[in-house]
C-alpha cells in the first residue's frame, strides 16, 4: 500500500507491505517513475571515496546509483532532492536509468533494501520519502542534509578537530621510539602547535584483531604510549577496525567460529595477500570478516574498546566498517533475522556506550547513513597521496565538494590529512597550496601527519592559518553542481567579511570570470589577495578574474568595507 501526502515544505510517500511471512529482497515505492525537464542527477556515494557527483544525463549510459540522498537538477539549476530522513533498519538507494536504444524516457527508481527479514507481524512500514525543492542544489541538499540529521540525532557538539595522525607519512612504522622523538619535537617549537589530538594509527598490533597485544614497535605496551600523549597535552588517539582478522592472529585460532560465511559455507575473505610486500608489514595472507551477530564475538570487541578508554583514550578512528556491511541474503550470520544496517548499528551502538559521550569518535571506509548518530566524523574521500595523479587527489576534491552539503549537519567531514611537507612529497608549491587551502576552508576535520618540528617556517605558518576557532563554520559551494573549470568555495566571518578561494584542478592555466554576486550575494565588495599574515588591496570590485596556471590555487578575502584582515586573522577564524 502506497500512501501519498505533503507536509509543509514538499511531498511524502510512505509505503506498508502487508500479507508477509517474510520482507521481499528490496521494496521500492517509487519504480518506473518517468523523468523529465531534468539535465542532470545528484548521486550520493555509499561511503567514502565516492563518486558523489552531479551526471549530466545527457552524458549517462549506464544506471546510476545514489545511496541515502538524490537529486534531479534542471537546466537554471532548480532541483528536486529526495531521501528518507530514517535510516536505522533498511539502506536506501536510488537509481537513474537513462533512455536506452529507441526510447527517450528516463526512469527513476527509489528502493529499500529489506534483506528477506522475518516479519512476525506480517507488516512492514517502510520509512516515508520525502521530496523537497530549491532553487539551487546547495539549498536544496543542504535542507533535506539537515532534516536527516535531526531524525537521526547527529553529533555536532564538538569543536572542530584539529590533530596529528601517524598514518600519512610514517604509516606503519610508527614506533615507541618514534612517538617519543614527535612529542619532544612538537614541544620544541618556538610557538607549541595548538593540536587537540594525537593519534596512532595502523601498525601497532601483531595481527588484526589482536587489538590489545602489541607488536615489537612498541615493547612497553599501548597504555604506556597513551599516557605519553596526554602527559604531552594531548588527547590520545587510537585507530582500531573492529571487522577485520587476520588469517594469522589470535583470535582467528583461537575462534574461526565468530567469522562470517558466505551462504556455501566459505570465510568472507576481503583480503588476499600470498605474495610480498603483505599489508601493512603484517604476516596475514588473508584478512576475514567478524561476525558481530555472534555474543561472544561482540562481546570481546566490547572488551577491546573498553580498554582502550580505561587506558585514556578519547579519540578513536574505526576504520574498514564497509566490511561489515554485508547484505543479510548473501551471509551466514550466527544470529540472523536483521539487515546489513541493522547489524552495524548495532555494533555502533556498542562502540559509543563503551567509549563514552566524551570521546571523539571518527569514522573510515564506512557507510555514511548507518553512521549517522554515532559518529563525530567521517572521511568521505580517498586516502591522500604524495603525488598529483587522477585517483587520490582529485578525489579529494571531487568528494570535499560532492559531500559538503552535510558537513557539520550530520559530522565533521574529513577529506583527509593535509600535505604541508615539502619533502619526499612529488607536489609542486602549487599543488601542496592547492590540496592545503581546499581542505582547511571547508571546515571539517583539519589533520596532518607531517613532522611539523621539521617543515619549512612558512608551511608552519601555514598549518597554524588553519587553526579553527570556537565556532564550526562550512564553507558553501556557490557553483555547485555546475560545469565549470575553476572550483570556487566560500567561508563566511562573522565580520561580514568572505574568503573565497579559487583552485585551478586541470592540467591547462584558467581564467573564469566570478561575480561577487555570485559569491556573496552582494553587487560589490572590496578584494584583497590574501595568505597567512598579509593581504594585498585589490579595490572595489564587482567581480573576480582570477587567472590560474596549471593546478594554480588563488585565496581572495572579500570585505564589506576598506579595512583587510589583520596580520593575525586565520583563515580558521570565526
Amino acid at each position: 500500500g502506497l500512501t501519498f501526502g505533503a507536509d509543509a515544505d514538499g511531498l511524502t510517500i510512505s509505503a506498508r507491505l502487508s500479507g508477509f511471512t517474510c520482507a521481499p529482497h528490496r521494496l521500492a515505492p517509487i519504480s518506473h517513475a518517468g523523468v523529465s525537464g531534468a539535465d542532470r542527477f545528484f548521486r550520493q556515494a555509499v561511503g567514502m571515496g565516492g563518486p558523489t557527483t552531479f551526471e549530466r544525463i545527457a552524458d549517462t549510459h549506464t544506471v546510476l546509483r545514489s545511496h541515502t540522498v538524490s537529486a534531479l537538477l534542471a537546466s537554471d539549476d532548480t532541483t528536486l532532492v529526495m531521501a528518507a530522513l530514517e535510516h536505522r533498519r533498511f539502506p536506501q538507494v536510488s537509481l537513474l536509468t537513462p533512455p536506452q536504444a529507441g526510447s527517450n524516457l528516463i526512469s527513476f527508481e527509489a528502493a529499500f533494501h529489506t534483506e528477506r527479514i522475518p516479519l512476525p507481524g506480517g507488516t512492514l512500514d517502510l520509512p516515508t520519502l520525502y521530496m523537497r525543492m530549491a532553487s539551487k542544489p546547495w539549498d536544496a541538499l543542504r535542507t533535506m542534509a539537515t532534516a536527516i540529521g535531526k531524525e537521526m540525532h547527529t553529533r555536532t557538539h564538538h569543536p572542530t578537530s584539529y590533530h596529528w595522525c601517524s598514518w600519512y607519512y610514517l604509516y606503519h612504522n610508527l614506533s615507541e621510539t618514534l612517538l617519543d622523538e614527535y612529542l619532544a619535537g612538537f614541544a620544541g617549537l618556538k610557538s607549541a602547535s595548538p593540536i587537540q589530538s594525537v593519534q596512532i594509527d595502523a601498525g601497532y598490533f601483531p595481527s588484526c584483531g589482536d587489538w590489545l597485544e602489541v607488536n615489537h614497535l612498541f615493547p612497553s605496551g599501548m597504555k604506556p604510549a597513551l599516557q605519553k600523549i596526554r602527559k604531552a597535552g594531548y588527547r590520545p588517539g587510537i585507530w582500531i577496525a573492529p571487522f577485520m582478522v587476520g588469517s594469522r592472529s589470535r583470535l582467528f585460532r583461537a575462534h574461526p567460529e565468530w567469522m562470517l560465511r558466505r551462504n556455501n559455507g566459505e570465510l568472507v575473505t576481503e583480503w588476499r595477500c600470498y605474495g610480498e610486500p603483505k599489508f601493512w608489514g603484517l604476516p596475514d595472507e588473508e584478512t576475514y570478516v567478524l561476525d558481530t551477530s555472534h555474543p561472544d564475538a561482540m562481546a570481546y570487541l566490547r572488551k577491546v574498546f573498553h580498554t582502550f578508554r580505561g587506558w585514556g583514550c578519547e579519540f578513536f578512528k574505526t576504520d574498514f566498517i564497509l566490511w561489515g556491511f554485508q547484505d543479510s541474503t548473501q551471509v551466514r550470520r550466527h544470529t540472523p533475522g536483521k539487515t546489513s544496517s541493522e547489524y552495524i548499528r548495532d555494533l555502533l551502538a556498542m562502540i559509543r556506550e563503551e567509549i563514552g559521550e566524551e570521546s571523539f569518535w571518527l569514522g573510515c571506509i564506512a557507510p555514511y547513513a548507518p553512521f549517522l548518530g554515532f559518529g563525530d566524523g567521517m572521511r568521505i574521500a580517498g586516502d591522500v597521496s604524495p603525488h598529483w595523479n587522477f585517483k587520490e587527489l582529485p578525489n579529494h576534491l571531487q568528494e570535499g565538494e560532492g559531500c559538503q552539503y552535510f558537513n557539520n549537519v550530520w559530522w565533521q567531514n574529513d577529506p583527509d590529512a593535509i600535505l604541508l611537507r615539502e619533502f619526499h612529497v612529488h607536489l609542486n608549491e602549487d599543488e601542496s597550496l592547492l590540496h592545503a587551502l581546499y581542505q582547511a576552508i571547508l571546515g571539517g576535520i583539519i589533520n596532518t601527519s607531517d613532522p611539523l618540528h621539521e617543515i619549512r617556517a612558512d608551511r608552519l605558518a601555514l598549518w597554524r592559518f588553519f587553526e579553527p576557532g570556537k565556532n564550526h563554520w562550512t564553507a558553501r559551494i556557490p557553483y555547485l553542481g555546475q560545469k565549470r573549470k575553476l572550483m570556487v568555495a566560500a567561508k563566511d566571518f562573522q565580520n561580514g567579511a568572505t574568503a573565497v578561494l579559487v583552485i585551478n584542478p586541470q592540467a591547462e592555466a584558467i581564467t573564469e570570470r566570478l561575480t561577487v554576486q555570485d559569491l556573496v550575494g552582494q553587487p560589490e565588495r572590496y578584494v584583497f589577495d590574501w595568505k597567512p599574515g598579509s593581504a594585498t588591496p585589490a579595490g572595489r570590485s564587482t567581480h573576480l578574474l582570477p587567472e590560474l596556471r596549471r593546478h594554480g590555487v588563488a585565496l581572495y578575502y572579500l570585505s564589506p568595507t576598506a579595512e583587510g584582515p589583520a596580520p593575525d586573522f586565520r583563515l580558521g577564524s570565526n
